[in-house]
């Protein structure tokens, strides 16, 4: 009997990809969906600063420092799980050209540098008019926020902003890459049917907007009821259109997984 029931759960692990024994650990699950949120959210603030959509430019600042706040700790639990974190260092210093994941640290860090330097000049009349008011360190600590430059004329606005765009438009790809790529290591595990697909980066993808958008909303609502403040209705009812809008298209790419 004993024989017959481990045969037949070797059956069901081959036939369905629910394997008894769970080798990847919660934190695997929760570094596509941090990775995802990032991307997601990246995308919201593009939507107004490379499409213009006006009526998202109440979130388009929060949308950046939202994303960032992700990427910051989006590696944490793929180091975690590894027990050795000093070890992903290797991947920079050592990397291997065929390597995906050696690939991806690259990507990883460009995406990054893209962020902070589209948050660093959307703020910078902020970090401007800080250092006016502040004195000693902090000055100094604004002033480099500022990126050296204290110019806050209409001519320098306008090329900030043109920078801006910019660097929004090199980072949708490069967002795109950021969690596409996630699908691209899923789908190469031939061992799972269900994820064995052409189709998966493009699924994770658009799992990736859906996930954004949705926190997005959430985060802003919370955030300006804790301040008091009213929600833009408008602004939330465009993230919704949109997130139904990837919701139906991520939907459908997963139907087309499952039954073709």
């Amino acid at each position: 009997m004993r024989g017959l029931a481990e045969t037949a759960t070797a059956a069901a692990g081959y036939a369905f990809p629910n394997d008894l024994h769970i080798h990847w650990s919660l934190m695997i699950v929760l570094y596509p969906y941090i990775t995802g949120i990032v991307a997601g959210a990246f995308i919201v603030s593009s939507l107004y600063h490379v499409f213009k959509i006006k009526s998202l430019q109440p979130i388009a600042r929060f949308s950046l420092v939202f994303a960032f706040a992700f990427l910051a700790c989006a590696t944490l639990p793929l180091l975690n799980h590894l027990g050795h974190p000093e070890r992903a260092f290797n991947m920079m210093v050592t990397p291997s050209p065929t390597s995906a994941m050696a690939g991806f640290g690259f990507i990883y860090s460009a995406y990054a540098i893209v962020l902070i330097l589209e948050i660093l000049f959307i703020y910078r009349p902020t970090m401007v008019a800080l250092k006016d008011m502040s004195t000693g360190f902090m000055q100094k600590l604004y002033n480099v926020l500022a990126i050296g430059s204290d110019n806050v004329s209409p001519e320098s606005l306008a090329l900030d902003h043109k920078i801006i765009s910019f660097l929004a438009g090199i980072g949708i790809p490069m967002a795109c890459i950021l969690h596409g790529y996630v699908g691209f290591i899923f789908g190469g595990v031939k061992a799972n049917p269900l994820w064995a697909t052409p189709l998966m980066p493009v699924i994770f993808l658009l799992s990736a907007c859906v996930s954004g958008i949705a926190g997005i909303i959430v985060a802003y609502m919370i955030i300006m009821k804790a301040k008091g403040r009213e929600v833009d209705l408008e602004c939330v009812r465009t993230c919704i259109q949109y997130l139904w809008g990837f919701f139906i298209l991520d939907f459908v790419f997963e139907m087309l997984e499952l039954f073709s």
